[in-house]
């Protein structure tokens, strides 16, 4: 299985999950219905306050991958369970996307032979799903399918392993009907013959889709899919495991250097739409499962599983750090929000016992959780930079702070300002910084923007 996430699924006994507490921020236990015991959450795609969609796994069964699906189109209070193929044998679900209530798109391999694949959907919330794949697609004995990506709800892509030197990768624009494969002049080639692409290893924003690979690339389109570049994170040559972007320029990504056989989790970020990526050092509180933005501010969430690493925890600096929100035995294993309200944590369920659910349901609202008062969208060139940088002051403001903050969280220069009007050109001189990601951050006493650069 070419899923490089790293597997921390470590399911307990019943009283290991008696043990659990939930956070006081998650304390809406939801039931995804999944009949089996142990079942766990394994791809997870909020659509908005009231639409979830997800794909399950047996906990019990060493993490094995079934075609189990659960969907909510009441934001969570029920949740209806189902099988997208008829038996449980042949494929192996390796990517979910929801597109509203009735209507969301599977992406599979084949299960004897880990190789090839399909695509299917439901128009009828999952009561049926037809089989989407065009004649030519993942029919290769080297194809290998990993995700369907959807802009909207009628274009989107779904991208396989290399064939041929050309990643797979196929387009439509009437909802799946048909499909166009994208040519290998628009795609930069593989690395090698050994790199490829991975199960559910993508995110979106817009018309912006990013996946990544086993050899630490992440490729990014920002037309949709029609064409693509790639940047390459250093060290990280055990691959990509999680991505989240909160806007078309910043992101941040989980990526594994060391062994095959003893990977090392690391964090990273990007400034320049995955370009370029540096490694914010050791960030305590992260969870290593998976990270998501928090739409309507500039956060981002995590979620872990397994020994050391059961936490939920969100981060207000482009992950330089993070907070715990606090809970007690609880492996979490995806997560999701679609605005500064409305996120779920999926988990282990546990039908003997009504508070193991397995989804758990942002339940407050604390001051850090709502949006960002931003003074004005705040650009930085160039970035990155030699050490000299420019912008244009965003507003007329007196007693406004400008500080230029490390990956560790030291403010390394700060001035204050009298006065600004609007339009007034500023440089920072920071020639003096040794290379690495900062944050320069403009902020009076009640407002306040930020943004990344990368001094090299």
């Amino acid at each position: 299985m070419k899923k490089n996430l790293l597997s921390l699924f470590v399911l307990g006994s019943t009283s290991l999950i008696a043990q659990q507490v939930p956070s006081p921020e998650w304390s809406t236990i939801q039931n995804t219905n999944f009949p089996q015991v142990a079942a766990g959450i394994r791809y997870l795609d909020a659509v908005n306050a009231n639409v979830i969609w997800a794909s399950g796994f047996d906990g019990f069964a060493g993490g094995s991958n079934y075609n189990w699906f659960t969907t909510s189109v009441d934001g969570g209070n029920t949740f209806s369970y189902g099988d997208v193929f008829a038996d449980t044998n042949t494929y192996v679900i390796s990517s979910i996307e929801g597109i509203n209530a009735s209507t969301a798109y599977i992406t599979a391999y084949v299960k004897a032979t880990g190789n090839k694949g399909v695509v299917y959907k439901t128009i009828n919330a999952g009561a049926a799903w037809i089989n989407m794949a065009a004649v030519n697609m993942y029919t290769n004995s080297a194809s290998f399918a990993n995700i369907t990506c959807f802009t909207d709800s009628v274009t989107g892509i779904t991208m396989g392993d290399p064939v041929g030197g050309e990643y797979e990768i196929h387009r439509t624009v009437d909802a799946g009907a048909n499909w166009t494969k994208i040519p290998g002049t628009n795609i930069p080639n593989p690395l090698s013959t050994t790199e490829y692409g991975l199960t559910d290893v993508f995110t979106k924003n817009g018309n912006n889709i990013w996946y990544g690979t086993n050899k630490g690339r992440v490729y990014h389109s920002a037309d949709a899919g029609l064409t693509w570049t790639v940047g390459a994170i250093t060290g990280a040559s055990q691959g990509v495991s999680r991505l989240a972007f909160r806007d078309n320029m910043n992101g941040l990504c989980i990526a594994f250097s060391g062994t095959t056989s003893a990977p090392v989790a690391g964090l990273y970020a990007t400034v320049n739409g995955g370009l370029n990526w540096t490694q914010i050092p050791s960030p305590a509180n992260l969870g290593l499962n998976d990270i998501c933005r928090i739409p309507g501010t500039t956060m981002y969430a995590s979620c872990g599983a397994g020994t050391g690493n059961n936490i939920i925890s969100y981060s207000t600096d482009d992950g330089a750090t993070w907070i715990d929100w606090g809970s007690t035995g609880i492996q979490y294993l995806a997560i999701d929000f679609v605005d500064n309200v409305n996120g779920w944590a999926g988990s282990f369920s546990d039908q003997s016992l009504a508070s193991i659910g397995g989804m758990y349901k942002y339940s407050g609202l604390p001051t850090s959780l709502k949006p960002v008062t931003e003074i004005a969208n705040f650009n930085v060139m160039p970035n990155p930079s030699n050490g000299t940088i420019n912008f244009i002051m965003p507003v007329a403001k007196s007693g406004l702070t400008i500080e230029v903050i490390d990956a560790l969280g030291k403010i390394v220069y700060s001035e204050k300002t009298t006065s600004t009007n609007v339009g007034d050109k500023k440089q920072l001189y920071l020639e003096f910084l040794p290379k690495g990601l900062y944050t320069v951050s403009m902020q009076t006493a009640t407002e306040k923007t930020f943004t990344k650069i990368i001094l090299q």
